[in-house]
């Protein structure tokens, strides 16, 4: 299968970064750059730099991918900048509000690195396609489900839904526990092919999340403009 593609730039920022476009030449992800939200304040949170990511190819982000850390959030952030450790991602959230960048966002603020490499690696097959968001959870008395506090799921909610502004990612719950598979919108660790991770588990309150992320959304923008591009003579690049 041949995936034609074309290159933007950013009004705002001057990063140049890639995108499908469906035959009408309309691009069909990543569409909502950070110039079209020029109105909307980027979640604040702190910028600590992981080696473990990578950017020889580009990422559209279709998805974000929820996790819950195996230890202590400042252990976890230890943990993901560790040259040992070979993973990451992009953004950490702690029981008490704090949160934490990790790996840039494909379309950067100034402040983020500006190398091109926006893959955390957290997923596997799905770092090309997916953001993650790691919970503070997975620490010795932790009990199921009344540990997923508000005061951290509130913070994460507003997070993802400026993500899904950003990238035009649709806020639609995960796939059913029993089906594992590419999606779009929200999903679980084990959701993405390859993994075999259980996180963030059963207890997760989706539809309190979701409904979080719901919220923010309608206060951050009423919806993301459609943008045209001129379609190229030849492709950018083509993958099979």
């Amino acid at each position: 299968m041949t995936t034609t593609t074309v290159q933007v730039t950013c009004p705002t920022c001057g990063e140049v970064t890639t995108h499908p476009y469906d035959p009408e030449g309309h691009v069909t992800q990543g569409l909502a750059m950070h110039g079209n939200l020029s109105g909307v304040a980027r979640p604040k949170a702190g910028y600590r730099n992981s080696p473990h990511r990578s950017g020889k190819t580009p990422m559209v982000p279709q998805g974000i991918v929820v996790h819950n850390t195996a230890g202590r959030y400042d252990g976890a952030v230890g943990w993901f900048q560790n040259p040992a450790s070979q993973v990451s991602a992009h953004f950490a959230v702690a029981r008490d509000r704090r949160r934490v960048q990790m790996v840039p966002l494909p379309d950067p603020a100034p402040a983020d690195p500006r190398d091109g490499s926006h893959k955390a690696w957290h997923g596997k097959a799905g770092n090309g396609v997916y953001l993650g968001i790691e919970h503070e959870y997975g620490y010795a008395c932790a009990t199921c489900p009344a540990d997923w506090a508000e005061e951290m799921l509130d913070p994460s909610a507003e997070l993802s839904a400026y993500l899904c502004a950003l990238y035009g990612i649709p806020i639609d719950v995960p796939p059913d526990p029993d089906t594992r598979g590419w999606f779009t919108g929200f999903g679980r660790h084990r959701d993405v092919p390859g993994n075999d991770h259980t996180d963030p588990g059963p207890c997760f309150p989706w539809d309190y999340w979701v409904n979080r992320v719901e919220d923010d959304s309608s206060r951050l923008v009423e919806s993301v403009p459609d943008v045209e591009f001129t379609k190229p003579t030849t492709p950018v690049y083509q993958t099979l």
